[in-house]
């Protein structure tokens, strides 16, 4: 295994262990995502859903962030009307 596989793996391993946000329309072509919740843009009415690529093995996590996520979700998509911009369709949530 080369360098590259490594990090691809590296990677797809932190995007599925990540909190993310998807545009309700991309949730169709994205495989593997459980949905823990929705939430929508209080501005422009645009729904996505919150949750974690592949199954997420730490549930515990999971619960204890679900609280958060919606409000740092909600900060992004303000900050993107303050700056004249449109919505990412996949939105990374770290905390």
């Amino acid at each position: 295994m080369g360098p590259a596989m490594l990090s691809k793996r590296t990677i797809a391993n932190e995007i599925a262990n990540s909190p993310v946000a998807i545009f309700d329309k991309d949730l169709s072509k994205t495989e593997l995502f459980k949905i823990q919740l929705f939430e929508f843009c209080s501005i422009c009415g645009a729904r996505f859903g919150i949750g974690f690529h592949g199954e997420c093995g730490d549930e515990a996590r999971a619960i204890e962030e679900a609280e958060e996520l919606p409000r740092k979700l909600t900060e992004i998509l303000a900050k993107d009307h303050r700056q004249n911009r449109e919505h990412k369709h996949f939105i990374e949530l770290d905390l």
